[in-house]
């Protein structure tokens, strides 16, 4: 019976990622939302420009983290594959790989439980179908930024640091994974890699009540394999581009956010400083709360039916002191958003089929009927997504756009002109970083730029995303046609037409 139940839990599981993952790749593009099309361009940039360390957007602005995502993709899109999928790529197996590492947590936990150490497979199932099927997960899944693959690293980190703290001989394998885990989600997403660093000394001391653990299990060893593996990108990237990377990585994306000082490296101007991020201190809760509905309330009640004074004396609490821990951290960021917080998912999974395989197994709810509802609630969250993103088509004309694009100008030079931000040079192989300059307008047969009423275009797109959810009509020029109406320094709204 056992094993039935097992099995069950293993084919509804499948049947989660497939549903979630099908339908984000069947329905209409979103490619065009959030910060995608600027990842995206960093990767054109590398595979065009050779920009490995420090890569561009379609503007000329320079990253805000490392480029790691980035050197994923390149090589796919490199081979000639400059569709969505290979920009995507690295998202969607960081999230696959990320279920798999919450299956193996999960059960490793759950099997030194008594009440569910008979229910430890299914258990870890449903655990996996937890962390995999909510709201969150059903857009990050598909959505071309860093936040999954940084929360598959985060996740390793942290299953190497409790093993390291939890059993009796350090493992080499661990300690290793640790620090390799840490470096690789520094060249993710920079500050968030001081995570796993701060829960190994937390739990040796919290959990274990053992603080000289800590210098047995070779944290400074670890910590400084971790430093070793980011300074390789970071220490050449500060010696060729000491400007942006000292005002930009530096100062808007690490100390802006934390101090509330964005404005004294070109940001939004905070009136009261750090401040800012102790009066939002509770956004974090009510964004754990709110994205990973329906499993949060589970969450919730696992850890009232584990009781406040045993939380960090169960064998649970790994879970209990990540989850705690992330909402913490990034709390301390005054430019916070609810996708931070991802990587407390994991964790807040496993309390949650915990919940379920102890509390409600009392009125007879089986895990393998759990998982059948992840399923249903995969088929609900893909149908809610296709109703929002048929409405807007903005991202599919793009695409469509630039495939007539693609076959009338063939290899010929084409400059992009006030075309704004979105993904058009991706899908025509190109990557102009901002205006374009004199050299280029020189040589260029085609112009990209909004429709114009003066010249008639070869082509012209249907209404297109321009930024977000603003929309505007391109036109394809000749270049003899339109070289009198443009030049190198036209301005940033050279063209501008309202919405059609």
């Amino acid at each position: 019976m056992l094993m039935k139940g097992e099995m069950s839990c293993q084919i509804l599981l499948c049947g989660c990622a497939a549903v979630m993952l099908s339908s984000r790749v069947i329905a209409p593009s979103a490619l065009q939302r959030f910060d995608q099309p600027r990842t995206v361009s960093y990767t054109a940039d590398i595979v065009v420009n050779g920009r490995w360390l420090l890569p561009r957007d379609m503007l000329g602005h320079v990253a805000t983290k490392p480029p790691l995502v980035n050197w994923m993709a390149a090589p796919v899109v490199a081979l000639g594959f400059w569709q969505e999928w290979a920009a995507k790529w690295p998202m969607v197996a960081a999230t696959l790989l990320t279920t798999a590492l919450t299956v193996r947590i999960a059960r490793n936990l759950f099997r030194k439980i008594p009440e569910t150490e008979t229910v430890a497979n299914e258990a870890a199932l449903l655990a996996g179908a937890a962390w995999l099927v909510n709201p969150a997960n059903m857009t990050m899944i598909y959505h071309c930024r860093p936040d999954p693959v940084l929360v598959l690293f985060l996740t390793a980190a942290w299953m190497c640091a409790t093993a390291v703290i939890f059993e009796n001989d350090s493992d080499r394998i661990a300690i290793g994974g640790f620090s390799i885990a840490i470096g690789l989600a520094a060249l993710t997403k920079g500050p968030a890699a001081l995570l796993p660093m701060i829960y190994l000394p937390l739990a040796a001391w919290l959990i274990r009540g053992q603080p000289d653990l800590l210098w047995r299990s070779h944290w400074l060893w670890a910590i400084s394999v971790a430093l070793a593996i980011f300074s390789l990108w970071a220490l050449p990237t500060a010696i060729r581009y000491p400007a942006p990377f000292f005002k930009q990585l530096i100062g808007r994306e690490l100390i802006g956010p934390t101090l509330g000082l964005d404005h004294h490296f070109g940001g939004k101007h905070y009136i009261d400083g750090p401040i800012v991020a102790l009066k939002l201190i509770l956004q974090n809760p009510i964004w754990f709360v709110q994205r990973f509905l329906p499993w949060s309330l589970l969450t919730i009640g696992a850890l009232c039916a584990i009781g406040w004074k045993r939380w960090f004396r169960h064998p649970l609490a790994p879970t209990i002191l990540w989850i705690f821990l992330v909402l913490v951290f990034f709390a301390l960021s005054v430019r916070k958003t609810a996708d931070y917080i991802l990587p407390a998912y994991p964790a807040g999974a496993i309390l949650a089929a915990y919940f379920c395989v102890t509390y409600l197994r009392r009125f007879r709810i089986q895990p393998w009927q759990v998982a059948a509802f992840a399923l249903a609630l995969a088929v609900g969250l893909s149908a809610k997504h296709f109703l929002k993103t048929s409405k807007d088509r903005g991202g599919e004309n793009l695409k469509l756009f630039a495939r007539e694009v693609e076959s009338t100008i063939d290899d010929d030079p084409v400059v992009f002109i006030d075309t704004d931000y979105n993904t058009l040079q991706f899908f025509l192989h190109r990557h102009q970083p901002g205006a374009p300059t004199a050299e280029q307008m020189a040589v260029a047969k085609w112009a990209i730029m909004p429709l114009r009423d003066e010249v008639p275009a070869e082509l012209h797109s249907d209404l297109v995303t321009r930024n977000q959810e603003k929309q505007f009509v391109l036109g394809l020029y000749r270049m003899e046609n339109v070289r009198t109406l443009i030049h190198p320094d036209s301005p940033l709204n050279f063209g501008w037409r309202p919405r059609l």
